[in-house]
């Protein structure tokens, strides 16, 4: 008889899905059982470059129309018999709706990160708005990971398409952009234009080129900003997948930007990165000393840590107009003096 196999379940969009990696990870070099993934389109890319998983189930998730409705519902339909013979589940999200979903489609137990069960086929490890997401996924798993850092390995192709480019010389990546996913969208959490020009200009003084990433929803950020850069600046945002954006990154000797799944893939890429921090706190969302933080100090902030972001309360981002270009510049100066001077 074939080995009944464990769904995990992570249905959040790419940068939520990369705080689940190196739990994954863990489980699949102990492989102690089959091992099937549900998740969103958004996040399927992530789960297809780690070795181990037998299977992999793209949903729908989150339907966020009709006709999106529609369709997660033949779909639910058309995998439940698939998913009828996983043997129990591990969820590494809270959210009720999501928890019930999967009970429908396997009928199996689950472990979740909920915050309280929802039957006594569930057992619950509830994330601490405080803590650090990771070590909630790691308590669901029943494993604790060695390495915190996410993972994201590079297929040969992507990196035929960059060496394809001709990239040469210093470059520093800027996502300009960010706030944007499946499931919401918190355009608060994007710093100035102007400011990040500002920093690709004092770059450019020191011979350092800007590299720009992104996604499509973040080329009107990396638009107004280069309209205030006089340094040399290669515009990659909107252009690339996420592999292909792992590719350039290499290329880089640092990154900056808002706290986004660009700079979760920058830091599983092992880029020294320098990330801002206004509605949301780095304590939860990226372990310590994978990165350089400059966070808001406004009374308010954070507002929007392990869960869905409540709404601005001042009419704008107060928060992340409280970080100021100075301070940004001395992160990133200290991280290329630690990391390539001498």
């Amino acid at each position: 008889m074939p080995e009944a196999p464990v769904l995990l379940v992570k249905t959040h969009a790419f940068g939520d899905s990369m705080l689940c990696t190196p739990v994954v990870k863990t489980l699949m070099e102990e492989k102690k059982s089959t091992y099937w993934i549900l998740t969103g389109p958004s996040a399927a890319t992530v789960w297809d470059r780690i070795p181990g998983i037998d299977r992999i189930f793209t949903a729908p998730v989150p339907p966020s129309s009709r006709s999106m409705y529609s369709g997660f519902l033949k779909w639910t339909i058309r995998n439940r018999k698939y998913l009828r013979d996983v043997t129990k589940s591990f969820v590494f999200q809270g959210s009720p709706a999501v928890r019930r979903w999967v009970r429908y489609l396997t009928a199996a137990p689950m472990r979740s990160s909920g915050g309280s069960a929802l039957g006594n086929w569930e057992e619950v490890f509830p994330m601490n708005e405080t803590d650090y997401a990771g070590y909630s996924y790691s308590k669901t798993a029943g494993i604790r990971p060695s390495d915190w850092r996410p993972l994201f390995n590079l297929r040969e192709k992507e990196r035929e398409w960059v060496d394809k480019l001709g990239i040469s010389g210093l470059y520093f990546a800027i996502a300009p952009g960010g706030g944007r996913n499946p499931r919401d969208v918190v355009l608060e959490k994007r710093w100035q234009p102007e400011k990040y020009a500002d920093i690709a200009n004092r770059l450019g003084k020191m011979g350092i080129s800007v590299l720009l990433v992104g996604g499509m929803g973040d080329c009107d950020a990396a638009d107004e900003m280069i309209s205030m850069v006089t340094s040399s600046v290669l515009n990659m945002t909107g252009k690339t997948t996420w592999g292909q954006t792992a590719a350039l990154l290499d290329r880089c000797i640092g990154f900056l930007g808002a706290d986004s799944g660009t700079a979760h893939l920058a830091v599983a890429r092992k880029l020294p990165s320098v990330v801002l921090f206004g509605p949301t706190s780095p304590d939860t969302l990226y372990a310590k000393g994978l990165i350089t933080p400059v966070v808001s100090d406004v009374p308010c902030s954070p507002c929007y840590s392990n869960s869905l972001f409540p709404g601005c309360t001042q009419k704008s981002a107060i928060c992340m107009k409280s970080l100021g270009v100075e301070d940004t510049w001395f992160m990133i100066q200290k991280l290329l003096h630690e990391n390539y001077s001498g």
